[in-house]
Parts: structure tokens; sequence; C-alpha cells
């Protein structure tokens, strides 16, 4: 199963999920990664990892993979899933889960093929590994398919693919499969499998926000939640985060911007089998029915969770809008409207979009996101962004409440972070594609000190890189790079 990892103290080498945990905390040690070794970083020009196709979400690591060796995990919006040789590159197998859908068939979207587009997650203890993807033709999406792939081989598991197409949801709710997409990486919390749902680019077709929980035991044996409203979508690149008691979703805009507040702009606790306890399980910004009418959606960023010892509670949630909010949450007690711990306004309209980290440093606990119109919520002497993206890291201060405020900023990127440290703490490094080109930051003042030219490395969509055994690893449609200290 992949770890929740609640600490920030965790040396194994795979990589089982978006993020490296299932709190989506982004923190990966890597003891060779000091301050003074880093300028050594480059690209390894010996390591040729091709493979055929677009890539939206980040590769995956497994140690202990085909033949018990290493194999990263690669899966494309063709639908072809590879295991690629950790040392040489070589494809170890290749699996297609059925023909990728040439267009959605409901009028918009800006990707294509529609296959496989969200990162996928490992069980270890079966050495399975989960996909999910639409499946079609040239004119629409027919199904969307959650496949268990043998690892060591890349055979489909009996009793797998789960179309989930065909699940309905509490109230008789019918899930509309073109207008459904599947963009937020899964999540594998308990034996339940996570899997979330929103719409296409251009929010065309009556779609909904969905969250599909398939037991990996017993694949017969499924459940979902949907969204009350129309629309409300699930699609953060960084999917669903965890503290290890089902999944925390954030959902995103009522596209018939309805007077009454259904599940729009929320953070929604779905535990077990898809069960909600609304008492509980449920906060929502005040300024909800705003953002529902500018589509400043909430769930353009995932959330993630963090332990913040001195707190009170010590277990928090951050969880950062569109509309430029930024909230402190108790994951145990969403608290309903308003309910927040912690409110900090860090960008402009039109504000975040990604996957949040977190990491902790001998100064301070972080977490770090990317953000547009972030300048005048910035530390006094940040200079303007070309692009218009920025890094921007807030510090959480342990209190009863715990408080926040922006640390630092510098030019960001739609592409996502991922930080590293010599042992949990010390060196941190927070690693970022700019245009092709990986980038490291100072973990304390954001400050650009590692530039790797020598190997250009363009992505797509909001991956995010990974850190593997003294080694960096960033995909690209049709290859994945590797970087090393040289």
């Amino acid at each position: 199963m992949a770890d929740v990892g609640l600490g920030f103290s965790d040396r194994s080498a795979s990589v089982l999920t978006r993020n490296k945990h299932e709190t989506r905390d982004g923190n990966y040690i890597q003891p060779t990664f000091t301050f003074d070794a880093a300028g050594g970083m480059k690209g390894d020009q010996a390591f040729v990892a091709t493979f055929s196709g677009d890539v939206q979400g980040s590769p995956l690591y497994m140690e202990d993979g085909p033949a018990g060796k290493g194999a990263f995990f690669i899966a494309t919006t063709s639908n072809d899933v590879y295991a690629l040789d950790e040392t040489t590159g070589a494809v170890v197998w290749q699996h297609n889960i059925g023909p990728a859908p040439g267009v959605t068939g409901v009028g918009c979207g800006s990707i294509a093929p529609v296959g496989i587009i969200s990162t996928p997650v490992i069980d270890a203890a079966s050495r399975t590994i989960f996909v999910a993807g639409g499946v079609g033709d040239a004119a629409t999406i027919m199904h969307h398919e959650v496949h268990a792939l043998n690892v060591d081989t890349g055979a489909e598991r009996l009793g797998w693919p789960v179309d989930v197409s065909t699940l309905t949801a509490p109230g008789g709710i019918t899930f509309n499969t073109p207008a459904q997409n599947q963009r937020g990486a899964l999540s594998l919390v308990n034996g339940i499998l996570y899997v979330p749902y929103g719409g296409h680019a251009g929010d065309c077709n009556r779609y909904r926000g969905w969250v599909e929980a398939i037991k990996i035991a017993d694949p017969t044996q499924t459940a979902a939640w949907a969204t009350g409203g129309i629309g409300e979508g699930i699609w953060a690149t960084g999917g669903l985060a965890s503290t290890g008691d089902g999944v925390l979703a954030i959902t995103g805009n009522n596209l018939d911007a309805t007077p009454v507040h259904l599940d729009s702009e929320e953070v929604v606790h779905i535990r077990g089998m898809a069960q909600v306890d609304r008492t509980t399980g449920i906060f929502f910004p005040s300024s909800w029915h705003d953002m529902d009418a500018a589509d400043l959606d909430f769930g353009s960023s995932s959330g993630v969770v963090f332990s913040l010892p001195g707190a009170t509670p010590s277990i928090l949630m951050a969880a950062v809008a569109k509309s430029g909010l930024f909230f402190l949450l108790d994951p145990a007690n969403l608290g309903g409207m308003d309910g927040y711990l912690t409110q900090l306004i860090v960008a402009g309209g039109g504000g975040t979009r990604g996957a949040p980290v977190a990491y902790r440093t001998a100064l301070a606990t972080y977490v770090l996101f990317t953000a547009m119109n972030a300048l005048p919520y910035c530390p006094a002497g940040t200079e303007v962004s070309p692009n218009g993206a920025y890094a921007v890291a807030v510090a959480i201060t342990p209190g009863s409440p715990p408080t926040a405020k922006v640390a630092w900023c510098n030019t960001g990127s739609l592409s996502q972070f991922m930080v590293t440290t010599s042992d949990g703490t010390h060196d941190p490094i927070a690693w970022l594609n700019f245009g092709g080109v990986l980038a490291g930051l100072d973990g304390d003042t954001g400050a650009i000190f590692i530039r790797a030219t020598d190997l250009i490395c363009p992505i797509i969509g909001m991956a995010s890189p990974i850190a593997v055994k003294g080694r960096i690893l960033q995909v690209r449609p049709g290859r994945l790079c590797s970087y090393s200290l040289h």
C-alpha cells in the first residue's frame, strides 16, 4: 500500500504514489543532495529511457520491481503503461489498456488522445499498479475504466478492469461518461482505491465531481460519492490527500451558480467506501457563491496533509483556491462553512492551480505552491516574475490555532514542485521545471541556486519530478529524463 507518511523522515527509495506519500507532501530524503554538492546536478546523458506518447501524470518507481530490480513506471494519454529499467531505461514491459479516445465526444477538452491522464498508484504488497483512463474511439469516450496490472509482467489482474461508468452514487446519480474526466492522481488507503473525476477543459456538458471507491482485494465491491450539483469537479492533478482515514477531496465550481450551497468549493472527507459525514467532513468558505460565479474554483489545487508538533491540532491540511485564499484546516473536523483554523490571502484572482507540497527545515514548516498574481502578497523586494507565475512558500507557526504567513516568493511555473532534504530538515531544496530546465531553490529563502541546463526536458501538464537514490527523474513526452550529481 502506498505510504501515508505524516512525518518527514521516510528514507525508502520507492515512489508508489503521486508526491511520494498519500499526504501529497512531495517530501524526499536524499542524503547526497546537500547545498554544497547540489550545484553539480547535471543530466544523465547515457540514460536513454524512451517510449511512445504524451504524459500528463508523474512517474513512479518501485525499488523491488520486475525480476527484483528497480523500475520506473510511466502511463501515457495513448493508454500505454510502461515499466522501464532503472539503470538503462530500456522497456521491461508495455501494456495497453484499450483504445484511447481521440476526442472527448462532448465538444470541449484540451488533451488528445484522452486516455490515461492521471498519476497511477502502486500496491507493493500485491505487486500491482493501478491505472485509470478513458477507453473509446476517435469520436468519443465510451468507458472510464480502472485497471490493475502485475508490476512484474504488465498482465491484467483477475477480476479487473472495473468499468466505473456503470456506477451510481447515492440519490440515484448516474455517471455521464463522455463528460467526465479522470485527471487527479489515484490514491490507495487501507486497501481501498480512490479515483477522482471532474470535467474537461471548457466545462461543457453536465458532469459532476465523483470519487469512486474500489476494494482492491475484491474489485466487485465498489461505491461512489458524487457532488450534489452540476460541475463541482474534482480535477486537481495532485489528486486526494489523506491522513490515513479515507481521502480529502476538493471540489470546483457549480456550473448553474445555484443560490443554495450544494457541494461546490468545498473540502470533503470521504471515508471507507465513499461515505461522508456532513457534520465533521465538510468545509467551504462563505465566499463560495462568488467563487462559483467568477470561475475561481477551490478545486484547482489539491490539498496537502502534514504534521506540526506543538500545534493544536497537530495534524493539519493546507488548501489553496484559485481565488487566492489559503486555508489551514483540521482534517478530523473540517468545521462546515468558514470552519478554518487560519485564512490567508496569497494571490489575486486566477491564483493557484496544481499540487502544493509541505516540508520542514530547521527554521520552519512550509507549504509551497505555484500561484498567479501573487506579487502584492509577497515579501517586499520580490522581483516581478516574467511569466506571471510565482513560487509561494507559506510558513506555518505552531499554536492554538497555528498561524501562517508568506515567507518568500520567486519566479514560478505551472509544472509542480517536489522538495528534498539531506536528513529530513537540513539542506532543503525545492525542485521545479522552468521551461525544460531543472532548477533548485533554497527552501528557506527561495533563491534559485541550481540550473541543470545541459539536459532540456520540457513537460506538458502539471507533472512533478521524483527523487530516487541520488537521482531526479522528470517525465516529458516520449522520454524519462534523469539528473544526478556530477
